[in-house]
């Protein structure tokens, strides 16, 4: 295994002239753009918070003695809720502020992933890591959102910095280094348990053969010992395991893996596909691509630089499918933020493969595809209709009115919006919508009456009643139509304030009974 490759003695030196050709701007030029275009994308989105970025917030806010038990009910480690909390205090809740921390982090990354890469290779392939990450849509997503997969995405590269270091010199301090990073990432994100466990066996199977086996033993160490930053941990990570899971998603199917590098490409659009492809062909080119003199060849044997960062980013992507699969747990592209940097450097190992023009060509190609697929996700307002039930809530609601919502995850994002003195409980357990528990979340649902609730409803208040409802949501069937039926009848009407919009990820109903 190599984390560090030397530069090609065999490559002719460049002769530079006295003068400067304006051909030597061009690529700096271009980096600027791309740079300067990916920032700008990731300093604004239209959208509204939506379900999780509501949910980050209102467990940030939390005084830090009540974080531990919201997040043992909520599911996630502390670390991001942690600096959440405290950016909170310093620049408030609004949705723009709030992303901010999330924008920060994606920034940094660019260039810590510039460092690597060029550590890896040369100064070129630094650059087009830069440009392959600042013009990605899934990280321009989550630049702008309220979550901590910008974080995650910055500590897996300070981490591949830290193992770097350690290869060409493994002092104690650089050991400790990994460790550090190691533990900070199972803090913020359950899946870089599993970019950990791939990366170890990568580390284990280099400590039996190569030139590097002392070194990479030390690191399996180091790996190992950055639990003990997760050890105090430990009992709410245990508890969660038990009884929160992911309720809220369907159990991956065996298209899981190509879904996520396509997921990271942007979706289906025009665009991510022919996105995906060049990364993929970026990534074989990295693998076994040679270039002589008769053009680029693919050769046996795999570029061990590349082969590591391949089997590291896809392995990951494979391990948590997989064991998501055999435990019926829920899964989302979005977990595998942690895959996705070293799947990205790999493809900017392959563009070195390529001749000059045809490097050019590729890559500049993948930037527009990106930035063009990055392009919706700065205007568009798809990702929740909150602001609209809130607006039309917010102009309606009188003293004595009640709200409702069902199911509960479309509270968080909602009551955010409303004043606090509003009357707001959630179906099934009466409770406010600030949180959603999902502590044993299926097998609450699953007991739950909707009729026996609307009785509850119907005796709290003889004022109306207001239902922000929707159908679909997994674990609770059709209990919101089956509430929605017993309000009609009980009040012997219904009106249909707000439709639902199926344009928006997060939509959802508002219903009023008299």
């Amino acid at each position: 295994m190599t984390l560090v490759t030397p530069r090609d003695r065999t490559t002719p030196s460049v002769v530079r002239a006295r003068g400067r050709s304006p051909r030597q701007f061009v690529m700096p030029g271009a980096v600027g753009l791309v740079v300067v275009l990916g920032v700008l994308m990731r300093l604004h989105s239209a959208s509204a918070l939506w379900l999780d970025e509501s949910l980050s917030v209102d467990i940030a806010r939390l005084p830090l003695h009540a974080m531990p038990d919201a997040l043992r009910h909520d599911g996630s480690p502390p670390l991001y809720y942690l600096l959440l909390h405290g950016w909170i205090a310093l620049f408030g809740t609004g949705a723009t502020a709030v992303r901010a921390l999330s924008t920060l982090f994606a920034l940094a990354a660019l260039p810590v992933a510039w460092v690597a890469a060029r550590r890896l290779r040369d100064a070129a392939t630094g650059w087009v890591a830069v440009l392959l990450l600042a013009s990605s849509p899934f990280l321009v997503r989550y630049a702008t959102e309220t979550r901590m997969y910008s974080l995650v995405v910055l500590l897996v590269l300070l981490g591949l910095l830290a193992l770097q270091a350690v290869w060409q010199r493994p002092t104690w301090w650089r050991l400790a280094g990994v460790s550090a990073v190691c533990g900070l990432l199972m803090l913020t994100h359950y899946w870089a348990l599993y970019l950990l466990t791939v990366t170890g066996l990568v580390l284990l199977v280099a400590s039996v053969r190569g030139a590097h086996r002392r070194t990479a033993r030390r690191c399996v160490v180091a790996l190992v010992a950055g639990g003990v930053l997760f050890l105090p941990w430990l009992p709410s990570f245990l508890y969660q395991a038990r009884h929160t899971g992911t309720p809220w998603a369907r159990t991956p199917g065996p298209g899981a893996v190509t879904g996520t590098v396509a997921d990271w490409a942007g979706g289906s659009s025009f665009w991510a596909t022919l996105l995906v492809w060049l990364l993929v062909a970026l990534v074989v080119l990295a693998l076994t691509g040679r270039r002589r003199p008769a053009g680029v060849l693919l050769e046996l044997p795999v570029d061990r630089t590349a082969g590591v960062l391949t089997v590291i980013g896809l392995g990951t992507v494979v391990l948590g499918v997989v064991l998501a699969a055999v435990t019926a747990a829920g899964y989302s592209p979005r977990y595998s933020s942690a895959a996705m940097a070293p799947f990205l450097l790999a493809a900017a190992l392959g563009a070195g493969a390529l001749p000059g023009r045809a490097r050019t060509v590729v890559v500049g190609l993948a930037v527009a595809c990106g930035l063009v697929g990055s392009l919706p996700l700065t205007f568009s307002t798809a990702r929740t209709q909150a602001p609209m039930i809130a607006n039309a809530l917010s102009a309606a609601v009188q003293p004595g009115d009640l709200i409702v919502y069902c199911p509960d995850q479309l509270g968080p994002s909602v009551s955010r919006r409303l004043p606090a003195s509003a009357d707001q409980v959630v179906y099934p357990t009466m409770g406010r919508p600030e949180l959603v528990d999902w502590v044993d979340y299926a097998q609450r649902n699953r007991a739950a009456s909707p009729t026996a609730f609307a009785a509850e409803v119907l005796a709290r208040t003889k004022g109306p009643i207001w239902l922000v409802s929707a159908s679909g949501y997994l674990t609770f069937g059709h209990q919101c139509e089956t509430l929605d039926a017993a309000l009609t009848a009980a009040r012997s009407g219904r009106q249909v304030v707000v439709p639902a919009r199926r344009s928006y990820t997060e939509w959802m109903q508002l219903t009023r009974y008299p």
